[in-house]
């Protein structure tokens, strides 16, 4: 393949000017260039973006792509031209894919990256090859976000029918198939919520700060791996317990549970915690004793159950 040094994104009207507006260029241009920036990282690649010459057909974007290695350089914007036009998971198989990729550690994605790096150099871009670099680079929660933000900006302005991406060389020809998103695709690519699937620490141990004691919707609070959190209590039977005074909290009372960490995607992609709850209280301890709760009991001999199924058909 040939080498390729520029990204076009191309605009495409309804009308025959080659005018479009410029709030939602910039904010279609920041999105871009962030997942740019971002799959660089990911893919271990220096990378310097300058802008180029406007061009009329619609509204046609250029960048100069600058590198230490005219091959990776190349190699990234074909994966940028596959990113823009390949539509995401639903958001629970997002979810799922960001599970499985915390269970590699970042040296064992580092060593993948190089080795589909290395494969591409020696296959020549290898289609498949870089399928597979693209749906590691896709899988980034950043990028899955930003690509959501470029096509909701672009689904508000109706004037656009339709938009390409290209890698192209410096004579502005493409040397990878151009690929075309029309505009009543847009949505595909939008995420429909910013959620992500909570975290959930099995075995957590909150010390009690300020306990509720009365009937309201007021939020527990208590110290959780040594930072001060706020968290709903949703063990109804622990929490009448508490009601009927038939536990008392003193300094330095703890209790182990079953937490959840709400998590959801900001506006960049980053995940931000937006709260915690407490599903079920396994253990209350006070001066060194514990008191394992009924309900306790029966969280741990299901887990106890589920895995030995687990175990079984494994």
């Amino acid at each position: 393949m040939q080498e390729a040094n520029k990204l076009e994104l191309h605009y495409f009207f309804n009308d025959n000017s080659h005018q479009i507006d410029a709030l939602v260029r910039n904010k279609c241009e920041a999105e871009l260039l962030a997942i740019a920036y971002e799959a660089a990282v990911a893919l271990e690649i220096s990378l310097n973006i300058k802008s180029d010459i406007v061009a009329e057909g619609g509204f046609r974007d250029f960048w100069n792509f600058l590198g230490n290695n005219n091959n990776q350089i190349s190699l990234i914007l074909v994966v940028i031209t596959i990113i823009f036009s390949r539509v995401p998971m639903s958001d629970p198989e997002a979810e799922t894919l960001e599970n499985e990729l915390k269970k590699l550690s970042i040296e064992e994605k580092k060593l993948n990256i190089q080795k589909l790096k290395q494969e591409l150099e020696q296959n020549e871009f290898n289609p498949e090859t870089i399928g597979k670099v693209t749906k590691v680079v896709d899988s980034n929660l950043k990028i899955l976000k930003r690509k959501s933000n470029f096509y909701t900006h672009l689904s508000k302005y109706n004037k656009v029918t339709e938009v390409s991406f290209a890698a192209v060389n410096d004579k502005y020809e493409a040397v990878f198939d151009e690929r075309h998103v029309k505009s009543s695709e847009f949505r595909k690519f939008i995420l429909s919520t910013n959620k992500l699937r909570s975290e959930v620490d099995s075995e957590a141990i909150i010390q009690i700060v300020s306990p509720v004691l009365r009937e309201t919707k007021h939020k527990w609070k208590g110290i959780y791996n040594e930072e001060t959190i706020s968290f709903d209590m949703l063990d109804v039977q622990f929490r009448d317990e508490v009601l009927l005074e038939k536990h008392s909290f003193k300094h330095g009372s703890t209790i182990r549970c079953v937490l959840n960490v709400h998590r959801e995607l900001d506006e960049v992609g980053d995940i931000k915690i937006k709260g915690y709850s407490v599903s079920t209280v396994l253990e209350k301890i006070e001066g060194g004793v514990v008191y394992e709760t009924m309900q306790g009991k029966s969280y741990r001999q299901a887990s106890k159950f589920s895995k030995s199924q687990t175990d079984l058909f494994d």
